[in-house]
This record gives structure tokens, C-alpha cells and sequence, in this order.
């Protein structure tokens, strides 16, 4: 016996993905024998539908395991990414900084007599833990999640 709302709510419920393990027509086979059972345990046929409906779920709590994988899998790339991004961000702003400071150094202030030494090379050494902290970080998430 074939029954419209079961048939009507699988193929809703998997529009867009079809079943992992069975066909939709195998899983509105399924469905329909649970319903069968239902009125024969003395529920209504309308009440053995909405009862079927309910205890299967929707699309979401049958893929539930793969989304989270999913999810999961989708976050590990992002916060690669995400290293990866603010490694090139540091790596960039500390060599603007360092051709900041060699400029500041070396061409505004080579004629004052206090400051002969060169020590933007000193604060260069500083500047240069940013990019090299950022680069550990994205090492060792690249490391946890291989």
C-alpha cells in the first residue's frame, strides 16, 4: 500500500542527498511497513504516519554523524588557513617595519652624533619573534591534525 506522505516526506527529507546506505525507494518501503505495524498495534492510519515521520527524523539527524565529520574536517581547514593567513600577515608587517627602521636608521638620522652606532638591526632581531611565533603555532596545529 503506498502512502503519499511517507513517499512525499522521504523524497523531501533527501532532495538534495540521496540515502547512504539504501535507495529512497527502499526506505519508503521501510517506512510503510512501520506504518503497517502502527495500525495494527491500533493507531490510526494518520496517527501511524505523523508517529513514522516522527521517530525517523529528518535528512539532518540521519546524516548527523557525517555533518559533524564534515564540520569538523571544514574547521581544521579554516584554521589552517587561518595560520596561514596571519603567518603572511606578521611576515609582511615585520619587513615593513624592519625597512621602516633601517630608513629611520640609516637615511633621517645618519648625521647625529648620539646615535653613530647602528641599532635598528637590534630591534629588527625583536620585531622578528612575531612572524617566528605565528610560524610555531601553524607547525604544531599542522602537526595535531595530520
Amino acid at each position: 500500500m503506498k502512502n503519499r506522505n511517507i513517499e512525499t516526506f522521504v523524497k523531501r527529507a533527501f532532495k538534495h542527498h540521496a540515502p547512504k546506505d539504501v535507495s529512497v525507494d527502499q526506505l519508503i518501503e521501510m517506512l510503510e511497513e512501520k506504518v503497517e505495524d502502527l495500525q495494527e498495534e491500533g493507531y490510526s492510519e494518520s496517527e501511524a504516519v505523523d508517529k513514522t515521520i516522527a521517530e525517523f527524523g529528518d535528512a539532518n539527524d540521519y546524516y548527523a554523524p557525517h555533518i559533524e565529520r564534515e564540520k569538523r574536517r571544514h574547521k581544521r581547514r579554516k584554521t589552517l588557513a587561518h595560520y596561514k593567513n596571519s603567518f603572511l600577515f606578521a611576515s609582511l608587517g615585520t619587513l615593513l617595519i624592519i625597512v621602516i627602521l633601517l630608513f629611520i636608521n640609516f637615511v633621517l638620522l645618519r648625521d647625529t652624533e648620539y646615535l653613530s652606532l647602528p641599532w635598528s638591526p637590534v630591534l629588527a632581531l625583536g620585531v622578528l619573534f612575531w612572524p617566528l611565533s605565528l610560524l610555531y603555532k601553524f607547525l604544531n596545529r599542522k602537526g595535531d591534525l595530520s
